[in-house]
């Protein structure tokens, strides 16, 4: 995992980092068959992660490594994602993902109009998200709430009202499962406004049904629990 950080760290730093430059990441496939990264910085390693100690279910973790080693063995308790401290570690998704990402597929979402895509069209049922309460039905999309703010961009999407923001934010384009399809790894950022405490950072992997219509997203974490997510090559 160290070799893997380094590597990508210096990759990033040999690479330009202007806005809206594209940049191609070594990952487990075939050279020059890596995924597509929009955002640079979201691929560096963490400087520092908070201790997350847990000793009744057996967590003790400092480091990234830490975390993919419970990942491989199934050990991360959804109580411990919950804590506030753990946003930290979504730090070290991105990097785990990319490094056992392909190309983009033939079909599936792509970055043109992701921004859009994301506000119209991502099935908000699909993502752990604190507008579940306030779900207008069993499937949802941003555009179906009245937010006091929208802003839509290229490949992001933020919305906000009087109690919280929610931000979606593209960080590469792949296939992150090795499906054959082009998947978005995203960001997705939650906070309580005016003192609330809510504050939540998720890293998803986001797919398109095959009419195109529908986007659903699977939480990244579940997707490196995946069995074929624990190629060692990718995990260590």
């Amino acid at each position: 995992m160290k070799r893997l950080f380094r590597q990508l760290a210096l990759v990033v730093l040999a690479g330009s980092t202007a806005a809206g430059c594209a940049l191609s990441m070594p990952g487990a496939g075939a050279a020059g068959a890596a995924p597509i990264v929009l955002a640079p910085e979201a691929f560096q390693p963490p400087s520092a992660l908070p201790a997350l100690v847990n000793r009744g279910l057996g967590i003790e973790w400092h480091t990234c490594s830490d975390l993919l080693q419970a990942l491989r063995d199934d050990k991360v308790p959804e109580e411990v994602v919950e804590q506030q401290p753990f946003n930290a570690y979504e730090d070290c998704l991105p990097p785990a993902l990319l490094a056992q990402g392909r190309a983009p597929g033939s079909a599936g979402p792509g970055a043109k109009d992701a921004g859009e895509r994301l506000y119209r069209d991502l099935d908000l049922s699909t993502v752990p998200s604190a507008l579940a309460p306030r779900r207008p039905a069993e499937h949802y999309r941003l555009s179906d709430f009245s937010f006091a703010s929208v802003k839509v961009e290229p490949l992001s999407v933020s919305v906000r009202d009087d109690a919280f923001s929610h931000e979606l934010r593209v960080l590469a384009v792949g296939d992150f499962r090795r499906s054959g399809r082009s998947e978005l790894l995203v960001r997705f950022t939650e906070r309580a406004l005016n003192g609330g405490s809510y504050d939540r950072t998720s890293v998803l992997v986001v797919d398109g049904a095959p009419d195109g219509t529908t986007w659903t997203a699977t939480d990244a974490l579940a997707v490196l629990r995946a069995p074929s997510s624990r190629d060692p090559e990718t995990m260590h």
